[in-house]
């Protein structure tokens, strides 16, 4: 009887072993899980980077009131806050400069007209420098010489050659001019003689015509006067065209006198032109000012990019970068406030002396990475005064951050803008 409420009592698998796998509950046992699919996994990540975007542009009345419970700052732990435009991240002197409606910009100090390049002259190829005669820091006036290239041996031998050659034609053209006079002075005299044999040749033929007349001489002796009286005018002739050779020419230069003349002109043109060529060896200051840098040293090669640089540090002045959109509001006369760490507390002043009207691309940028690199700037040129110019002459390439004064009705109109 036991046995048999038992067996009653067994669930209904233990009389169906053939069911069991060995492993516990069978797999009919066992509820079945619905796979996740990926479009579910895709939507939720689109559905979260909505709102995460949504919530940092619009910043709904909840965000809002978040951020204004708890005093954060959206993307206050970023280099830049999050969700802003580069061009509206200004810096804080921009942002005080904005406050009083002055211009910011950066810039670079520099000499007056710029820094000035020094370049090897025009044709010297290959030349080494085999002197230089300044270093950086000697104050140089225009013209003064500052290197000479080892080509100097080549154009100096060119030189002397040149030269000998006019010391030979110049003896050449003083031997055609005594030549010239000793053969006009003997023409003369060969043609004064042949005139006077030329009279006495007429006279002679004229008596003894007279004697033929009368019988006394024969045909013979006639013939024989009239061929010498032929012949000495002849010679007359001749001479007197040779004589005309020695003639002054339109030049007032006889004429072989004057192709001498001519081969000594351009052996003087030679001189000159090995004269000239002497500088293809050297290398002079184009103005005067401070040897800022040298790029070379004696033996080397002339670099490509100019062997030195000089500048007038006597009187500095500031290049600014102004942005397009403020340009309009800088105009020449404005004062000008320099800063820079390098300088100190103290800033340098000046007057704002030249506008450009050019508009480029912006060369000088903030250390912020954030720092819109790809600006449009108009380059303003700024005079500094006396005091600031001596300050600024040990800096020059500083990258210097200016503020120009504008004058207060037109901070009103820009900030009404």
């Amino acid at each position: 009887m036991q046995s048999t409420e038992l067996s009653n009592q067994q669930p209904e698998t233990s009389r169906l072993p053939l069911l069991e796998d060995g492993k516990g509950v069978p797999d009919t046992a066992k509820p079945r899980r619905q796979p996740v699919r990926l479009s579910q996994v895709a939507g939720a990540l689109l559905l979260i980077l909505a709102g995460g975007v949504g919530g940092m542009y619009f910043q709904g009345p909840g965000l809002r009131a978040f951020f204004a419970v708890t005093g954060l700052e959206p993307g206050a732990g970023a280099a830049a806050p999050i969700a802003r435009p580069v061009a509206l991240m200004p810096s804080q002197a921009r942002v005080s400069a904005m406050a009083s409606g002055d211009v910011v910009a950066l810039g670079r100090l520099r000499p007056q007209d710029d820094i000035v390049t020094v370049a090897a002259p025009f044709g010297s190829g290959d030349a080494r420098v085999d002197q230089l005669l300044v270093v950086a820091g000697d104050t140089v006036a225009e013209g003064e010489l500052l290197a000479v290239l080892d080509s100097m041996d080549k154009y100096e031998a060119a030189l002397t050659s040149a030269r000998t050659s006019l010391a030979a034609s110049q003896a050449f053209l003083a031997q055609t001019v005594s030549q010239v006079a000793a053969a006009e002075a003997e023409t003369r005299a060969s043609l004064q003689s042949a005139r006077a044999s030329a009279e006495t040749a007429e006279a002679s033929l004229q008596r003894l015509r007279s004697l033929f007349a009368s019988g006394v001489t024969s045909q013979e002796d006639i013939d024989a006067a009239e061929s010498a009286a032929a012949a000495a005018r002849g010679d007359v002739e001749r001479l007197g065209a040779t004589l005309s050779r020695y003639r002054p020419g339109p030049d007032g230069l006889q004429a072989d006198v004057a192709v001498a003349r001519a081969d000594v002109e351009s052996a003087e043109a030679a001189v000159a032109q090995a004269e000239r060529d002497l500088d293809l060896a050297r290398v002079y200051a184009p103005r005067a000012g401070v040897i800022l840098d040298v790029a070379v040293r004696e033996g080397e090669k002339v670099p490509p990019d100019g062997l030195l640089r000089l500048g007038n540090v006597e009187h500095m002045e500031a290049e600014l970068e102004v942005f397009q959109s403020m340009a309009p509001r800088v105009g020449v006369g404005q004062r000008v406030s320099i800063s820079s760490e390098v300088l100190g507390e103290e800033p340098l002043s000046g007057t704002v002396s030249r506008v450009g009207q050019l508009v480029g691309r912006q060369s000088v940028t903030a250390d912020d990475p954030a720092a819109n690199t790809d600006a449009r700037v108009v380059s303003i040129i700024v005079q500094l005064d006396s005091p600031s110019s001596a300050r600024a002459a040990r800096f020059v390439g500083l990258e210097v951050i200016g503020r120009i004064a504008v004058p207060a009705a037109e901070s009103v109109v820009a900030r009404a803008r």
